[in-house]
């Protein structure tokens, strides 16, 4: 294992299992309603972190590019408590107002 490697993975949260798709939605109406208060279906709240802003596509390698948080952007969620990420389309359709 490479030192990158190595720092990034001990650096990184690593997820624990997947939310089901009734949490990813709540996750989703959840943050589109505010951003900063997101809580965990399982868990409750404050134990939810947006750990990246990424393009809605994925290359064909299945990467995906870092963004800011506009316009059309996913958000990469993790819950501290119960270990558990999911990607929601976070930026898609959003209204301003």
């Amino acid at each position: 294992m490479n030192r990158i490697d190595r720092e990034l993975s001990d650096a990184l949260p690593q997820p624990k299992g997947p939310f089901t798709d009734a949490e990813a939605l709540e996750l989703l109406m959840a943050y589109r309603k505010d951003p900063s208060n997101v809580p965990c279906p399982m868990c409750g709240p404050g134990n939810i972190e947006v750990l990246a802003f990424i393009e809605p596509q994925i290359d064909p390698n299945g990467f995906a590019s870092v963004t800011d948080p506009e316009g059309e952007y996913a958000a990469a969620l993790y819950c501290h408590k119960c270990f558990r990420a999911v990607g929601i389309l976070a930026g898609v359709g959003r209204e301003e107002g």
